[in-house]
């Protein structure tokens, strides 16, 4: 009897001794989709966020306005550039050339002289795609006029149009793209952000 008495004063003395769990909370979900509700939002919290909507609602009308205002080649003046045109064809020092049917608006025209009866002549354009290309003739030496309007670097390519050979090249720091025609008394350049297509068009309207 004694022995069995000892036996129980074990058991207990064991279980007594187990270390006690500590009660854990989690969140419990019911068969209603009910849970323990997330912790509440601070006030710092709602700070924050209401100056996020905040600017969000002064940003978006602003980038608008910008956009909107945007200088195009649409918003330029008009200008006649037949004066130029003539003016360089007086010279007789090379064969000048000028767009023939197409109905794009010339925004700038200019005639540059240099010494030696060396000149420049650039007019401007409004493509129909809102975009602008310059046509560029000149008797100046070709390396010089060609390093002031594209990139370094290698050309993109040479194109054959109307039977000439168009060297094309990366101009004004990747912004824009450039047709060079290089021949013994002149260099002839289109150059412009229009589309390559939109350049191959002006350049076969050249007479």
């Amino acid at each position: 009897m004694s022995s069995g008495v000892g036996n129980d004063r074990g058991m207990a003395d064991i279980v007594d001794s187990a270390p006690e769990r500590k009660p854990v909370t989690v969140g419990i979900s019911t068969d209603a989709g009910t849970s323990t509700p997330p912790p509440k939002a601070t006030r710092a919290d709602a700070t924050v966020r209401n100056l996020a909507i905040a600017l969000g609602i002064l940003v978006i009308p602003l980038v608008a306005i910008v956009a909107l205002f945007q200088p195009k080649a649409s918003d330029s003046p008009t200008v006649d550039p037949s004066n130029v045109y003539n003016t360089a064809r007086a010279e007789k020092a090379f064969r000048v050339r000028e767009p023939q049917g197409l109905d794009w608006r010339a925004t700038v025209a200019a005639y540059n002289p240099a010494a030696g009866g060396r000149f420049t002549i650039r007019v401007s354009y409004a493509t129909p795609d809102d975009r602008y290309l310059q046509l560029v003739q000149s008797n100046a030496a070709a390396d010089s006029l060609i390093t002031s309007i594209i990139d370094s670097g290698a050309p993109a390519g040479v194109e054959q149009i109307e039977g000439e050979s168009w060297t094309r090249y990366t101009a004004r720091e990747g912004q824009e793209d450039a047709f060079v025609l290089i021949e013994p008394d002149v260099t002839v350049v289109v150059v412009g952000d229009a589309s390559l297509d939109t350049a191959r068009t002006m350049i076969r309207s050249l007479q």
